[in-house]
Parts: structure tokens; C-alpha cells; sequence
């Protein structure tokens, strides 16, 4: 983990995970901060059981907004958590991120995640990324 976005995290103008109300400012702060160090998991950061309210993980989205392409693929696994519930707050946001992704990557990330919807179950999920599927106009196959 990296020390230093670890120290802003801490800070109560930082504080994504309880803060639904970050200024843009800081976010973009946050975005910098995490583009500049490629060894910071987003997963581990964005595990989304560490925000108090599903509002708390737009944050998540406003820092994705804000990082190069290349970064916001690094946070393709928690995007596609996100797909598991149209009624969540952040669904629309999370389709908007995927479409300023390189279709291809995505496509290579949406099997194996389909996979997995498949082996749980989870029918709402699998609509979601077909639905994902169909806005990004990827193969017929999903």
C-alpha cells in the first residue's frame, strides 16, 4: 500500500469511504495520487465493504473520471461488482466509466465475470452485462 495516498485517505477532506460529499478537487487530488504509483491495488482500496453507504462508492467513479484510460482499467474488477444491482446509485456512472474503455479490454474482463454470474446464479447481474454488452455494441454472444 502506498504511504502516501494511505495519509490522504486518513484525512477527513480525503475520506471516501465516509463521505459521500468529496469536492472535486480533492478527488482529482486522490486520482493523481494513485495514477502516479501503479503498485496501488484499486481493489484493495475500492473494496467496496469499507465505504459506509453505496453513495460513499461514487467517489470510486468521480477518481475513475478523473484517471487516464490506462488507470481506469486497473479498476475494471470493482466496475464490474458494481453491474450486480441496476437499483444501486452508481449503476448509470458505472456504464458512462465502461464507455471510456477500450472495448476490446473490456470484452476480456466481461467473460470471465460472466463466468462467474453464471456459476452463482445471479440472473440480475448477467442482464446487467449484457445490457453492458449491448450499450457498448460488443458481439451478439452475451
Amino acid at each position: 500500500m502506498s504511504s502516501q495516498i494511505d495519509t490522504m485517505l486518513k484525512l477527513k477532506k480525503y475520506d471516501i469511504y465516509n463521505n459521500a460529499d468529496i469536492g472535486d478537487k480533492e478527488i482529482k487530488k486522490i486520482a493523481e495520487a494513485i495514477s502516479a504509483d501503479k503498485s496501488i491495488d484499486l481493489n484493495e482500496y475500492f473494496d467496496l465493504l469499507k465505504f459506509t453507504t453505496k453513495f460513499c462508492w461514487l467517489n470510486f467513479l468521480k477518481i475513475l473520471e478523473n484517471m487516464p484510460e490506462e488507470d481506469r482499467i486497473r479498476g475494471l474488477p470493482t466496475l464490474f461488482v458494481l453491474l450486480q444491482d441496476a437499483n444501486w446509485p452508481t449503476f448509470d456512472k458505472t456504464i458512462e466509466i465502461f464507455e471510456t474503455i477500450n472495448k476490446q479490454v473490456v470484452e476480456s474482463y466481461l467473460k470471465e465475470y460472466l463466468a462467474q454470474a453464471y456459476a452463482d446464479d445471479d440472473e440480475m447481474w448477467i442482464d446487467n452485462m449484457q445490457l453492458l454488452a449491448k450499450k457498448l455494441k460488443l458481439r451478439d454472444k452475451y
